[in-house]
């Protein structure tokens, strides 16, 4: 007898097939083949390689966005995982494994929010699209994509990446930046401290950690943070010629205001850093959406059931691309977002489920547009 489809066998199925960034097609295809399966109405793969699904709502007009994505970070060393990371253990009510959170939960989850509907013989009130693009976690590419040659038009996107379940109103830009120092190499028993890049270096972290931020609206302040150090030495004896600091940085401020910041953090030590420009793989823009949008609003109905106040993520989305646009945006996805990326990511099936629920109820009682 065949295994009754359930969004937890799904998400199972899901996390079993290793959908690294660039290698998503194997994952792509078994989305497509439960969108077929459950009766969407469209469900294909596009041009770069997203999954794009569709179903016919009741009445014509600007049509719902289901935003997730196919692909997820390395699972690092198996020894670190309690359960093998692509077993798709079930314990405990939970499913285990890379991917269970970030992003296959959410991804199993809007896609039974839509099979609840049809399996009671109903439709959403607007046209639903459900897409999972590719390459989320290196920058966008499947997102940017999409966007420019999107197949109707979009009255509100919802990104389901993990909250809790709690409406989510944005997040900050992000960019990775190296930064380098240069000096002399020397025998260290010289101690020559002005020539050893690594104290330029002690000087810019100590500027970098006295940065203030000004506060902004539903994002906060920006943050810059230091992630990784190398130098060319190769010698406990022997001092650099160059340091190399990576940065991430998670901004609200213009592309301006950014390169003028770097250029006051930079003054007058022997260092060379550059922005790249926005909208590349490593600078990329957030978005904010008012609580006080109609968009909000009507989601945080839904969401309250959950949450009383809605949030921002720390990390950064391809909703980005979707305001960017012009559609109005907001996440709300199941799952523990501070499991993501980690050897304890799992997720509650029942919070899964409770989040299909409350999405399938708003699909079918809500308009896309305002």
């Amino acid at each position: 007898m065949e295994m009754e489809m359930t969004a937890a066998n799904f998400l199972r199925d899901l996390i079993r097939i290793e959908a690294l960034s660039g290698q998503e097609q194997a994952l792509c295809d078994r989305v497509i083949a439960e969108w077929q399966h459950l009766g969407f109405d469209q469900a294909y793969r596009d041009d770069i390689g997203n999954a794009v699904g569709m179903v016919k709502g009741q009445e014509p007009g600007p049509a719902w966005l289901l935003l997730t994505h196919l692909d997820h970070v390395h699972a690092g060393d198996p020894a670190q995982w309690q359960h093998p990371p692509y077993e798709a253990v079930l314990e405990n009510g939970s499913v285990h494994g890379r991917g269970a959170v970030d992003i296959k939960g959410p991804l199993a989850a809007q896609t039974y929010a839509l099979a609840q509907l049809l399996g009671r013989g109903e439709r959403p009130l607007n046209d639903v699209w459900i897409t999972a693009p590719v390459q989320e976690e290196t920058g966008g590419l499947g997102a940017a994509h999409f966007v420019t040659h999107p197949p109707a038009q979009m009255g509100a996107v919802i990104v389901g990446e993990p909250s809790n379940n709690q409406l989510m109103l944005g997040h900050r830009g992000v960019a990775r930046l190296k930064v380098r120092f240069t000096g002399r190499a020397h025998h260290a028993s010289l101690a020559l401290n002005d020539e050893n890049p690594i104290f330029a270096l002690a000087e810019f972290l100590k500027r970098v950690q006295a940065k203030q931020f000004a506060d902004y609206p539903v994002t906060g302040p920006s943050s810059l943070s230091a992630t990784q150090i190398f130098t060319d030495s190769g010698s406990d004896n022997l001092t650099p010629n160059t340091v190399d600091v990576m940065l991430s940085w998670r901004y609200n401020e213009s592309d301006a205001e950014n390169r003028a910041t770097l250029a006051e953090l930079l003054a007058g030590l022997p260092a060379e850093g550059q922005l790249e420009e926005i909208w590349t793989p490593a600078n990329t823009p957030g978005f904010a959406t008012s609580p006080e949008h109609p968009l909000a609003q009507k989601v945080g109905r839904y969401a309250k059931r959950f949450h009383a106040e809605p949030g921002v993520w720390k990390f950064a989305t391809d909703g980005r691309y979707t305001a960017r646009e012009g559609w109005p945006t907001v996440g709300w996805g199941p799952g523990d977002q501070w499991l993501a990326h980690t050897t304890q990511e799992a997720i509650l099936l029942e919070d899964l489920d409770a989040y299909s629920e409350a999405l399938s109820a708003l699909l079918l009682n809500e308009r896309a547009s305002s």
